[in-house]
């Protein structure tokens, strides 16, 4: 029976991730989400049921329009994946409780504002500040022991990517300085600090590589939000076993 749940909140994952690439390809163009029905970009046809299948649609069509045969984004692909193990890896943690269905809503939002840092080099307002919003509320539920240690890690994420937004324009969006607020609120203090060094440690090692192979020049920029999101999921579903870990590691 575990095992059956498992997978099939891994399936409503990857059902969610399908929605999600609505999301982002309409919320930055100020589009509806409801209107049009989901369609080919290039040849306008309205897809039809088992095209929007989550994963497999894509791998039975070989990653092209039936019809036109123009490519399919692999984004589709790596986001249907990508939350469908997102979902996976919450489920194994908290099993069937509401912790599960916040922290995989959680993982969504991240997803989303991620995958639209990386594609338009922006957060829309539209869609942070309620996630703010809702990790500011979701405190006192999730945290009754000691709220404020939740509230420092909003508030000192906020003050180091600020400072370095002030002290270095241009690189680090303000964007930035609000998806760190919302991942403080999320994690809480000191897991934070993590998030920010697996953030920080990930965005280098990526640009540096991207440098060495020329994909970058060295006054492009490199989106910061997906790596962020990334090592805000890490930090908020392990974040205490890794600094647990490390602090035995490190201190005996």
């Amino acid at each position: 029976m575990n095992l059956i749940c498992a997978v099939f909140y891994t399936l409503l994952g990857a059902a969610v991730g399908s929605f999600l690439n609505v999301v982002i390809d309409r919320l930055p163009a100020g589009k509806s989400l409801a209107s049009p029905p989901s369609h080919c970009d290039h040849c306008q046809r309205r897809l039809s049921p088992l095209e929007l299948v989550p994963i497999f649609s894509y791998l039975f069509l070989r990653g092209r329009c039936r019809t036109c045969q123009k490519p399919i984004p692999i984004r589709n692909l790596a986001v249907e994946l990508g939350t469908g193990l997102a979902f996976l890896l919450t489920w194994q943690i908290y099993g069937l409780s509401w912790t599960t269905a916040l922290y995989s809503l959680y993982g969504s939002l991240l997803i989303t504002l991620g995958c639209i840092d990386l594609e338009h080099q922006k957060i829309p307002n539209l869609l942070i500040y309620p996630a703010i919003g809702l990790g500011l509320v979701m405190i006192p539920v999730l945290q009754l022991d000691d709220p404020w240690m939740t509230l420092t890690g909003g508030l000192l994420g906020f003050a180091v990517l600020f400072l370095i937004a002030v002290l270095a324009p241009g690189a680090m969006g303000m964007g930035d300085v609000k998806l760190v607020v919302f991942l403080g609120f999320v994690v809480g203090f000191p897991e934070i600090i993590l998030a920010l060094f697996l953030a920080f440690i990930s965005g280098g090692l990526v640009a540096g590589i991207l440098l060495v192979l020329k994909k970058l020049g060295r006054k492009d920029t490199v989106a910061f939000g997906p790596f962020l999101g990334l090592a805000g999921f890490i930090s908020l579903l392990y974040g205490s076993q890794i600094l647990d870990w490390w602090l035995r590691r490190f201190t005996g």
